[in-house]
């Protein structure tokens, strides 16, 4: 079992992979792709080893990045990525806020 603060810690580190995902597109980066399947990895085995801690959260994140991995090849995409980005980045935020309280 990982300790909550453990997982806290890596909740805030998962939202600053995913806010890396703008600028990565933004500046036409072509290692994109790579990022996103780096961080999809990442959510799906932590699913795996947090149990305790899933939550429709992680289901949402880990939908919204498999999407975004087929729009970030898309050019002049800016507004639907950064929606995408921001929005998962609340969503995980909120569920920071929920464990917080727990």
């Amino acid at each position: 079992m990982i300790a909550k603060l453990d997982y806290l810690n890596y909740m805030h580190s998962l939202k600053g992979s995913i806010f890396k995902i703008l600028p990565l597109y933004e500046e036409g980066v072509s290692t994109l792709p790579d990022h996103i399947n780096s961080v999809i990895f990442e959510v799906h085995n932590v699913k795996e080893i947090t149990p305790e801690y899933d939550g429709a959260w992680i289901v949402q994140t880990h939908a919204i990045l498999n999407g975004l991995l087929k729009e970030c090849i898309k050019e002049d995409n800016k507004p639907f990525i950064k929606s995408k980005v921001f929005g998962t980045i609340d969503t995980i935020e909120k569920q920071i806020k929920k464990l917080e309280q727990e």
